[in-house]
């Protein structure tokens, strides 16, 4: 029996797309992956808080945070595509 359901597209979804890729972004999608901790909910002042008490307030990672948050904003409109997951 196979069951569809909706992947909700969130910033920690957005970012497994990045794990592995050896860039500063894969190393955060590597680390976030990890982090059982990480928040589920998709708000930026809660993953910057989060992100900065793991981080020690690291200024690179910090950076690398905010440039991701906006790629990821700017994957939201209409034509980002559907997951679903199978």
């Amino acid at each position: 029996m196979q069951i569809n359901e909706q992947v909700p597209w969130t910033f920690k979804t957005w970012i497994t797309h990045f794990k592995n890729v050896d860039l500063p972004i894969g190393d955060l999608a590597n680390d976030i992956l990890k982090d059982n901790d990480f928040p589920d909910e998709d708000y930026f002042s809660e993953i910057w808080e989060h992100i900065s008490l793991k981080c020690k307030g690291d200024p690179d990672v910090l950076e690398t945070f905010a440039l991701a948050w906006n790629y990821y904003l700017a994957s939201k409109d209409s034509s980002c595509p559907t997951f679903t997951a199978t």
